[in-house]
């Protein structure tokens, strides 16, 4: 008698469930969790980051939101407060000035106000991660993911430091959040809510917009048609179903949506992004000699990037500052000098092009605490980042990671969705590649990291703890004894 093969059954289906005391219960205890992470972030701030000394990049942030909030439009802040001139700048990209200008409205335009404002923006991410858990991989993954979201140090220690990687980290979580919502849905809304989330990283920071190549393009474009049985949508991944389940005769494969249907989708998304950047994009038009759409920065960071000193030694796929100094007769106006530091680089790149690939592996092994990652650590103290928490942050990344490998295999057994999760790292690991290797770099991916993680945690929990149909291991077993194949409950359909 030949055997029928069994694909592998889910610890967990993912479900957002219905009203009821179980969710109830969820909800109950995802309160507690964030409550947990704000107070971690707040002991943070005021153990260890009060008083804080205001400069570089957070005085920029603190500064650009107080500007933004008075009517005054997006100067330069050193300028303005040094030299007290008015110079049109646009070094940052203006999500993060913007949610901080929210706080100014009302009058709290300190920076220890604009430091709170930050952590309670880290402590929103809990609840983002979680909605993405619950949806990827159930209700316990999700509280999982959270419980992590809120005490691993690599998710909230830059929240006090006022600077672009919480907001990044908040945009990330809703472009997952949205991707698994649009899979499960794929609607021209949902295709839209995803390019709205994109815009809202990229606006955040510039490169995320590298996720509507490696993310929001493929998904769309992999979608399948709506309407087909709910537990093919719930289970099927980016790759191409297998034959129909031997466990249920109704799930048949579904077919990919059609090509126009796709076509609308991504054609969606990408108005709904290029919507959401067109008046940040038109009013740098309308104010600089040479176009610029997110940010007048890159110049400068590639020109602090590429120059000997970063190719070779100490800072081998880091950052020098006397890499731009000696780079002479700059211009003043901010587009006209971005386009000269970009060409400087350019140049740079093009005479040293058998290196890149050593320079690029060393970027993104810092990036990923892999390549010389204590010295990393000693660099992060320059942006004010204690070494100790540092550390914390690098041992915890190491086992999420290792935890994290073993969730995407998890998943890819379960057939469930896993693109989003590795295109978010992959999108942050190229962009990393072209500038510079640094751990705050790595914050945008850490809610993929998390929700990796947590398919693992969550699957042991479950290889243990069996709990009703939040497990299919009784299921399995009382099949397995009747010597029949078992069959895994119907999935309702997400609330959220």
């Amino acid at each position: 008698m030949t055997k029928t093969a069994i694909a592998p059954v889910p610890a967990e289906m993912p479900e957002t469930g219905g009203p009821g005391p179980r969710n109830r219960r969820w909800w109950l205890l995802l309160v507690l969790i964030m409550a947990v992470g704000l107070g971690v972030r707040l002991w943070y701030l005021f153990g260890w980051m009060h008083p804080a000394v205001v400069q570089g990049d957070p005085l920029y942030y603190h500064d650009a939101a107080n500007l933004f909030a008075d009517g005054r439009g997006w100067p330069d802040p050193y300028e303005l407060r040094l030299n007290h001139r008015y110079v049109p700048d646009a070094q940052h990209p203006p999500l993060t000035s913007a949610l901080l200008a929210l706080p100014s409205l009302v009058g709290l335009t300190t920076f220890l106000e604009h430091q709170v404002f930050d952590c309670l923006l880290g402590t929103l991410t809990i609840l983002v991660v979680a909605l993405t858990g619950r949806r990827a991989a159930g209700p316990t993954a999700g509280l999982v993911a959270a419980g992590l979201a809120a005490v691993y140090p690599g998710m909230w220690i830059n929240d006090p430091l006022l600077m672009s990687e919480t907001t990044g980290i908040l945009a990330c979580s809703a472009v997952l959040w949205l991707a698994y919502r649009f899979w499960d849905r794929r609607g021209y809304l949902d295709a839209a809510l995803l390019g709205l989330a994109t815009a809202a990283a990229a606006l955040a920071r510039a490169e995320l917009l590298l996720l509507s190549v490696f993310l929001v393009t493929p998904l769309v474009l992999l979608a399948r048609a709506p309407g087909g049985p709910k537990e093919v949508r719930k289970w099927a991944s980016f790759a191409p179903p297998a034959a129909p389940h031997p466990r249920n005769t109704e799930a048949l494969p579904a077919a990919r949506a059609s090509w126009a249907r796709r076509a609308g989708m991504l054609a969606a998304a990408g108005a709904a992004c290029v919507l959401a950047i067109a008046p940040w994009a038109g009013y740098n038009l309308s104010r600089f000699n040479e176009p610029e759409y997110l940010s007048t920065g890159l110049g400068t960071t590639l020109a602090v990037t590429h120059c000997d000193t970063t190719y070779h030694g100490t800072f081998l796929g880091w950052w020098d500052f006397k890499c731009i100094l000696k780079i002479q007769n700059e211009p003043t106006e901010r587009s006209e000098r971005d386009v000269f530091y970009r060409d400087a680089a350019y140049r740079y790149i093009g005479d040293h092009k058998a290196e890149l690939p050593k320079v690029a592996l060393a970027r993104a092994g810092r990036t990923w605490g892999v390549f010389r990652p204590f010295q990393q650590v000693r660099f992060d103290t320059i942006e004010s980042r204690p070494a100790g928490l540092s550390k914390a942050a690098l041992f915890s990344l190491w086992v999420l990671l290792a935890a994290g490998a073993v969730g995407a295999v998890l998943l890819r057994r379960r057939r469930a969705l896993l693109l989003p999760l590795l295109a978010l790292p992959g999108a942050l690991t190229v962009a990393s590649t072209m500038v510079y290797g640094t751990s705050r770099f790595r914050a945008v991916a850490e809610p993929a990291v998390v929700l990796l993680a947590a398919v693992a945690f969550a699957s042991i929990r479950a290889r243990f703890v069996p709990r009703g149909r939040h497990s299919d291991s009784r299921v399995t077993a009382r099949a397995g004894q009747a010597g029949q194949a078992p069959t895994r409950p119907r999935a309702e359909t997400p609330a959220v």
